[in-house]
């Protein structure tokens, strides 16, 4: 769900700009390299050095662990502007979800073909046959889901993945199967296809949908702290496609899918235009301080001190509205409450009931996942969207992180399939590669190199309106 536009027809930059962060973190945590003396908080949690290997036991998180939230929390925001914007344009409800289902297809068989040609990272064949069969294959993921009239490009994409499918099957001896899946782009198909029925089902009425949202909460937590359930397991023949654990991600985008509807319905007003800047700054200040100490308080397991100085923000965001408020009135402008400050009174108490879950769930853990790391990251994430939208109203947009939020999949694709080869081939990642043991800065200078290449190439694709079908 890419289209993120509000009544007036222009982008709402804070959701792309989320959706670039969250590419933005994916990518440059991947391509720092291992072993080379960073410490721990820059990877994944669970996955420290000095062996990164997965350690389901421990507990917090970093901000590795917030790309796929916010990517899924932007991804929810953007439901309620694509599936209404086609309403308005006279498309009927099953229209709408035999486009949802398209979109599912979509998106289960573009896991299914990352999955299976991601394979040949494993094959002992030449690296420069690798490299030109991933370049073969983004191209082939490019023509297929390019959206453009030019029927011809859709059939050259899918003539191009057939060839490649039939490479690695037949000349690598690779084994290709259904349980070759990239299991992210799984669990989106599923979020979409739920999300988006939820919206429709919900769309004038946000308190039904707070209801659904309660009853899946419900769900997930009997799920967590008792067997009562577990007597609906999935079957294994179709477990590549699906698992019950996919659908516990709708905390996340469901929420969201208030805050896109929020949006969309305040127009150009999402923030007051009679608050100072000053006070703006101040505000946006607040709630991106109150996301930055989550990852460090929560890796050092320090959860009360989280607490404390979450409220401590909450009560200088708050203080800060009052003041924009009194000050409005006194000059005799409307005093109403903002969009943007309801979206972060929602995100702080996600987030403080997201910490106060961390006692119950015996620490925030994003695999496997637990209601403490599902609602936590669902507030710093409404939160860094405030964050955004206030940076918006002073005139500040990141257009560099927009352009990449634009075109998602694009972004997700092209550093490991078409950068990394091309760099590799050039010599300057095998340069970087040699420095790059027991080397902190030059792992780091790695990662912003690969990760710079790739938001530049997506920049390039977004602003020649070039984008995916996802």
């Amino acid at each position: 769900m890419g289209n993120t536009g509000n009544g007036t027809g222009k982008r709402v930059t804070a959701i792309d700009c989320l959706r670039g962060l969250s590419m933005f973190f994916m990518i440059f945590g991947a391509a720092i390299w291992w072993y080379s003396g960073l410490p721990g908080w820059m990877f994944h949690c669970q996955v420290p050095p000095p062996d990164y290997a997965f350690h389901p036991e421990v507990r917090g998180i970093t901000y590795m662990d917030l790309v796929f939230p916010f990517f899924l929390f932007s991804m929810g925001a953007a439901i309620p502007f694509a599936l209404r914007k086609r309403l308005e344009r006279g498309g009927s409800h099953r229209s709408i979800i035999g486009g949802l289902l398209r979109r599912w297809v979509t998106l289960v068989m573009f896991s299914l073909l990352l999955g299976n040609t991601g394979l040949m990272q494993s094959w002992d064949g030449p690296d420069v046959v690798k490299g030109i069969f991933a370049v073969v294959v983004w191209g082939g993921f490019f023509l297929s889901l390019w959206r453009t009239d030019r029927r011809w490009a859709s059939r050259v994409g899918y003539l191009l993945l057939l060839g490649a499918l039939c490479f690695e099957k037949f000349y690598c001896r690779l084994p290709l199967n259904v349980h070759n899946t990239d299991v992210i782009i799984m669990i989106l198909a599923w979020v979409a296809l739920g999300g988006g029925l939820v919206w429709l089902v919900t769309k004038d009425n946000l308190r039904i949908r707070g209801l659904i949202l309660l009853v899946i909460v419900a769900v997930r937590a009997v799920c967590a702290y008792t067997t009562a359930l577990d007597f609906l397991t999935v079957p294994d023949c179709i477990g590549w496609l699906f698992s019950w654990g996919f659908l516990q991600y709708l905390i996340i985008a469901i929420p969201a899918s208030i805050i896109g509807d929020l949006i969309a319905r305040s127009g150009d007003s999402v923030c007051n235009a009679g608050t100072k800047n000053r006070q703006k700054a101040v505000l946006a200040i607040a709630a991106f301080a109150a996301v930055a100490i989550q990852p460090w308080l929560l890796y050092t397991r320090n959860v009360v001190s989280d607490i404390c100085l979450t409220v401590a923000f909450l009560i200088l965001y708050g203080a800060v509205v009052v003041n924009s408020f009194l000050d409005r009135r006194k000059n005799g402008s409307a005093p109403a409450v903002c969009t943007a400050d309801i979206i972060a009174a929602g995100g702080f108490i996600l987030t403080l009931a997201g910490l106060g879950f961390d006692f119950i769930d015996g620490g925030i853990a994003k695999d496997f996942c637990n209601l403490s790391y599902l609602f936590t990251t669902c507030g710093m994430a409404a939160l860094v969207t405030v964050f955004f939208l206030y940076l918006e109203s002073l005139g500040w947009k990141s257009l560099f992180l927009a352009d990449c939020g634009q075109n998602p999949m694009i972004a997700y694709t092209i550093c490991w399939y078409v950068i990394s080869p091309l760099l590799y081939g050039v010599g300057l990642l095998g340069l970087l590669d040699s420095l790059c043991p027991d080397s902190p800065f030059w792992a780091i200078v790695r990662g912003l190199v690969v990760t710079g290449a790739m938001c530049a190439a997506t920049a390039f694709f977004t602003r020649k309106k070039l984008f995916w079908r996802s």
